[in-house]
């Protein structure tokens, strides 16, 4: 595929974005931009990864990587000479990103905010680190500006003259989202002042983002606003309908904020589109949803696990040409993102990446080209760091301070070897989390190890390293952690969850369900658990109390591939194979490396007799490693009327095999939850 240099694409992401807060102001012609964006291009769900932090996730956006590979697994990180804390950097990554490979191919990017990008990659293009924006807007002076936040330094004083500060922002800015701002007493309030904070940082991206839309030649523009994100963590528990916990007094004010947050965005979604011509890929994502609705939590438990008001499924929009008009785009993640932009440009894809280009948003068919990987291939034009780069720890210590302002951590501890300490204890948990559900499991079991080795009791350590366990068959071993620690006497509902997994595990549905059962007695609804539930019902074939189980799951959570998938298996198994097919779309739309759904599917077109397009999902199952010899079986019958010579190759790879069973033990993941409670995170 040849390279395309005169090609440009606008990557614009809005953290935390979701479809629940956008299709109502959709429908009331409230985001006309995103209405016309939609119309000419695709819409679809983006799925997130775990565990739901930006800085992993953007960077997961910008390499096709999971954190195991890129290495950013948190907000901070130890300072070089561990004399303290920093914002994660740039150079603790361990692969190229997006732009470092442009670089390297001639191409030139323009990246302004991007999470851990500091200090400033010198690319072929132009980068406006996330630091640089977190800094003080006031008293900007040119001895002030710090260069290695920049690239190319020449931009640093011209970069800061267009930054947007709190003080110039007058009372009628405000008034979009707080109409009686003239009812509250801003020296009692501050909430005012945090929206204006957050006013000026958006502003300020949009800023720069229109100056050197303008100005510098790009083929990537990439610009990152946190702003959504940032105002949802204030202001979203005042959102319609009311909470419990939020003051009528409070909602009468506040209530109007996220409306005009989304609105704003619209606003300047508008403005950058008008300078962008119909030969431009526009992309529009976000790294997770935000619960919007009667889902969200309390409004002090909001603001102290963050993480938790975050939804698996942000917003994705693709529109340019050779892109399918007023169409669908199913089963996309963030880790395609990279794979897409590099299809999108004529440059290979590597295959150490792991996402997949969204090949069928495009109106022709496109086989893109592979290489093995980037890393190590043309470094010296890649714009990369040398491994001598260093962060100031003084530098360091202004930055923290404005993670602690804009909430993403908490205040660290006066004891730096302590607070060192618990930062790569933090990271290195994130990375455990980040590995589960994944091929890459196994990975976490050392890890797992080593933070029981300096805290044994650690619950969250134990089940997780049970739960891994029984994912790689090792029964024995799964055992011997639950029962030879405290776990075996204690009732609540996550310990209930794993010894029923085990049990499961055991082939012991019945012991299973006892389990479940008791968990939810306990108080337990969260949708992982009715999932559970509903594959105990499968196994012992009562049919209808697992689709009540999977039912009330999606209730919680409508957005569930998992109780989708359970749904489909009832459908099977009550003879219904067109609604089979309808909950099997819906779940590989979801998300797409989910095997059993993609085999459900297939099984639901083969018995409508629909034997061509069965053989689509089957193939797919079978890529993904799923019940090898069940599915030879398969496609050596429905490739034998149309194509002997592939049926003959996957009747001779075909070997005798059991009926396999209807549960997985790591189905959940497919949800995109954590399925025990995580220790809190840097969120």
């Amino acid at each position: 595929m040849p390279q395309a240099p005169g090609k440009k694409i606008l990557l614009i992401g809005w953290d935390a974005a979701d479809w629940e807060m956008i299709d109502p102001l959709l429908q009331g012609g409230q985001m006309p931009a995103l209405a016309q964006l939609i119309k000419g291009g695709l819409r679809g769900n983006l799925a997130t990864l775990q565990p739901v932090l930006s800085p992993m996730l953007w960077t997961s956006i910008a390499t096709g990587k999971r954190a195991e590979k890129h290495g950013i697994c948190g907000f901070t990180e130890p300072l070089p000479d561990a004399s303290g804390i920093g914002p994660v950097r740039s150079t603790s990554r361990k692969c190229k990103a997006i732009w470092n490979i442009l670089s390297q191919s001639g191409l030139k990017s323009n990246i302004i905010g991007w999470f851990a990008s500091s200090p400033a990659e010198p690319i072929n293009g132009v980068m406006i680190s996330d630091q640089f924006l977190h800094r003080p807007m006031q008293n900007d002076t040119a001895g002030d500006i710090v260069t290695d936040v920049v690239h190319p330094r020449a931009l640093a004083k011209p970069a800061a003259d267009l930054r947007v500060s709190t003080e110039s922002l007058v009372a009628g800015d405000l008034l979009p989202f707080i109409p009686k701002l003239a009812e509250i007493d801003l020296k009692q309030d501050d909430r005012p002042l945090k929206l204006a904070r957050r006013l000026a940082r958006t502003a300020t991206v949009q800023a720069m983002a229109t100056a050197l839309i303008q100005s510098e030649p790009w083929n990537l523009m990439g610009v990152y606003f946190d702003g959504i994100d940032q105002f949802a963590h204030e202001f979203m528990p005042y959102h319609p309908p009311r909470l419990d916990s939020v003051p009528e007094r409070d909602f009468e004010l506040y209530q109007d904020v996220m409306r005009g947050c989304y609105r704003f965005h619209d606003m300047m979604l508008h403005t950058l589109l008008q300078y962008v011509d119909d030969e431009t890929t526009v992309i529009l994502i976000s790294d997770h949803g935000y619960e919007s609705g009667r889902r969200r939590p309390p409004l002090n438990q909001g603001k102290e696990d963050p993480e938790g008001c975050h939804r698996p499924f942000g917003i994705v929009c693709l529109k340019g040409p050779g892109i399918k008009k007023d169409d669908r785009l199913y089963g996309a993640s963030i880790l395609d993102v990279t794979p897409t932009i590099l299809t999108l440009l004529g440059l290979p894809i590597g295959s150490d990446m792991d996402g997949r280009p969204w090949l069928e948003a495009f109106e022709k068919p496109v086989t893109p080209e592979r290489i093995f990987s980037w890393e190590r291939l043309g470094d010296e034009k890649a714009g990369l760091h040398t491994e001598h780069t260093r962060q100031d720890p003084a530098e360091a210590a202004a930055a923290i301070e404005q993670l602690v302002a804009l909430g993403y951590i908490a205040p660290p501890s006066d004891d730096a070897r302590k607070t060192v300490q618990d930062t790569i204890r933090c990271n290195k948990t994130n990375l455990i989390r980040s590995l589960l559900g994944t091929p890459q499991e196994s990975k976490a079991i050392p890890l797992l190890e080593e933070l029981l080795a300096e805290k044994a009791d650690n619950e969250w350590c134990l089940l997780t390293l049970a739960r891994c366990h029984i994912r790689q068959g090792k029964l024995p071993e799964a055992r011997n952690v639950l029962e030879k620690s405290a776990l075996a006497m204690q009732q609540e509902g996550q310990v209930q969850l794993v010894f029923a997994e085990l049990a499961f595990a055991e082939e012991k549905p019945d012991e299973a369900l006892k389990y479940l059962q008791a968990a939810e007695s306990s108080g337990g609804s969260h949708p992982a658990l009715f999932n559970q539930i509903g594959h105990a019902y499968l196994i012992l074939k009562r049919w209808d109390e697992a689709g009540d189980a999977f039912q009330k799951s999606l209730e919680i959570e409508p957005d569930n591939p998992a109780a989708l998938d359970g749904l489909a298996s009832v459908h099977l198994e009550n003879n219904e194979p067109d609604l089979a097919v309808e909950k099997s779309l819906q779940a590989v739309g979801l998300i797409h490396y989910f095997p059993e759904a993609h085999y459900h599917l297939g099984l639901g077109l083969e018995r409508l007799n629909k034997a061509s397009e069965a053989i689509l999902p089957y193939e797919t199952a079978l890529n993904m490693g799923y019940r090898k010899n069940l599915l030879h079986g398969h496609l050596a019958k429905l490739y034998r009327p149309i194509n002997p010579q592939k049926a003959a190759r996957h009747q001779k790879l075909l070997i005798n095999s059991q009926r396999p069973r209807i549960y997985r033990a790591d189905i959940n993941s497919k949800l995109s939850f954590a399925e025990t409670s995580p220790p809190k995170s840097q969120a």
